[in-house]
């Protein structure tokens, strides 16, 4: 995978840099792995935050009301 020098710096600087590569059509997101780690850690020692974040994108998958997530604003 062929990187700008925009994007090279970016990943130095530890910030995500977005990519479409060919064999895969879609966007991916790069990191450094140690932003990753701290970001897979982060939500794993939050097991409720990280229940709630799946329950929602599987919602937002499903494009459903998010009647469930209504109950969190009152």
């Amino acid at each position: 995978m062929d990187l700008t020098s925009e994007q090279v710096q970016a990943i130095r600087n530890g910030e995500s840099v977005p990519v479409v590569p060919p064999e895969v059509g879609e966007e991916c997101i790069l990191v450094r792995r140690d932003a990753f780690e701290r970001a897979k850690h982060g939500v794993e020692d939050d097991l409720p935050g990280a229940l709630a974040i799946s329950r929602m994108m599987e919602a937002v998958a499903e494009d459903e009301d998010l009647d469930f997530y209504q109950q969190y604003k009152r």
